[in-house]
């Protein structure tokens, strides 16, 4: 069965394999970065002399910052989980964009999907562009190769675009009729003061019921009744 006709995406058995290997790289990747200065620690102590300490200090702290920042993908892979639990696939055709003021380097990544609420018409998400992954922006640049920018063709997504969501692309090699995703990427809505969503929901037509869901699935703290 095709993945967006599952009720969530969560049901959809390719999705939870593809959740549980990224995870699985995640956390793998944590312990790597997190012991690797630690052996480089123990070869430099019980093989090499001083004189190669200088080469040792970039290395062993490049190590010691990634295992800083590993964390935050390994949390950010279970918001993921709580997303695809909650809400179904979307396969589409989402035009994307880096607006920028005249003169000003761009900061934002820009997506156009369709608003939940009122069919055929577009909604604009934002993000930070630090916050988007290398590989999304290598194949999303103006300069991008034709063959890089296919990988994206179709972007997946799953979320309320009004509040957030996780946006993927096609695994290479599987079937047409039962496609499965790779590179899961979590969205918040970029707010007008802060990196949540924005303050007026009224204008997303965003029902109670709306507001309730979303907040069950991810714990988005946006303005109560």
């Amino acid at each position: 069965m095709h993945p967006s006709n599952y009720p969530t995406a969560w049901e959809h058995p390719p999705t939870r394999r593809a959740w549980a290997k990224q995870t699985t790289i995640s956390v793998l990747a944590f312990i790597g970065w997190f012991l690797s200065p630690w052996c480089l620690l123990v070869v430099l102590v019980a093989f090499l002399s001083k004189a190669f300490i200088p080469l040792f200090v970039l290395p062993m702290g490049y190590g010691m910052y990634r295992a800083k920042i590993q964390p935050a993908q390994i949390i950010s892979n279970y918001r993921i989980r709580r997303i695809i639990r909650a809400y179904p696939w979307r396969l589409d055709d989402i035009p994307y964009s880096f607006p920028q003021n005249p003169g000003e380097t761009p900061t934002n990544l820009c997506l156009t999907i369709p608003h939940p609420e009122q069919p055929g018409e577009p909604f604009l998400m934002y993000q930070h562009l630090r916050l988007v992954p290398t590989w999304w922006t290598r194949r999303m640049g103006p300069r991008a190769k034709p063959e890089l920018k296919a990988q994206l063709n179709p972007i997946w997504f799953v979320g309320d675009p009004r509040f957030f969501g996780v946006i993927a692309v096609t695994k290479p090699g599987t079937a047409p009729k039962i496609p499965a995703p790779k590179r899961m990427h979590l969205i918040v809505q970029v707010g007008e003061t802060k990196q949540t969503a924005p303050i007026d929901v009224n204008s997303w037509q965003a029902s109670p019921e709306d507001l309730a869901h979303a907040r069950q699935a991810i714990g988005w703290r946006g303005p109560r009744d």
